[in-house]
């Protein structure tokens, strides 16, 4: 997703605020918590790094949960975990080797604090929101040789296996996105938008565009 789109969709909500009568009226989620499942499609991404080196990574799915606590109707504060393993190209140099590539599969999750503003009251609303936290990004690519831990099972008895570290790294994160939002007459709710990830510094700091659909409830 460009940055045209993605301005587009914040223009589109920003003209939804207008919107008045019937979908203003709806029902009570103030002062209440929510909880949400999340579905996820982030887009692809290249990030060129020193030497040479750089990483091309494909869109993938992914999914994601969410809590909530509505201090009114307008602002609500909360928490969300994503998690996806989206597949990459990476070129790194090596002193020994030069540049080398791998193609390969990463592990990608993001903790994110979060607070929201729905502009209307009702069960229809836009709504934008911003937050921080963090990414945390895992090559699965071993780094070393590992090592090798036994125990004792009490049925197949001395057990050996051989465990490595992968190149990994957890960064600091901010986000930000817009959507609408919709909610059902017996407290189920359904979110759909855009939202924007950068990973401020480490040696892997893209800028994740996602779209999402969020099923959600609210929790009487």
């Amino acid at each position: 997703m460009n940055r045209y789109g993605f301005l587009s969709a914040a223009v589109l909500c920003g003209c939804l605020v207008q919107t008045s009568g019937a979908w203003a009226a709806g029902p009570q989620r103030a002062q209440k918590m929510e909880a949400s499942v999340q579905f996820l499609r982030t887009g692809s991404e290249n990030v060129n790094g020193q030497n040479g080196s750089s990483v091309d990574m494909d869109s993938a799915f992914g999914v994601g949960v969410g809590f909530n606590y509505n201090l009114d109707q307008n602002i609500a504060l909360g928490f969300n975990l994503s998690w996806s393993r989206p597949d990459y190209e990476a070129t790194f140099f090596s002193p020994e080797e030069g540049l080398v590539s791998i193609d390969h599969r990463m592990t990608l999750s993001s903790g994110q604090f979060k607070g929201t503003w729905n502009f209307l009251d009702g069960a229809f609303t836009p709504y934008a929101e911003a937050g921080i936290g963090w990414n945390y990004v895992d090559s699965n690519v071993s780094k070393g040789s590992g090592v090798t831990g036994c125990y004792w099972d009490p049925w197949w008895g001395y057990v050996c296996r051989r465990y490595t570290r992968s190149y990994n790294e957890t960064e600091l994160a901010y986000s930000f996105g817009v959507g609408l939002r919709y909610e059902f007459g017996n407290g189920m709710f359904v979110k759909g938008g855009v939202n924007r990830l950068e990973v401020d510094g480490g040696k892997f700091d893209p800028t994740l565009d996602t779209a999402l659909l969020e099923l959600g409830w609210i929790l009487y």
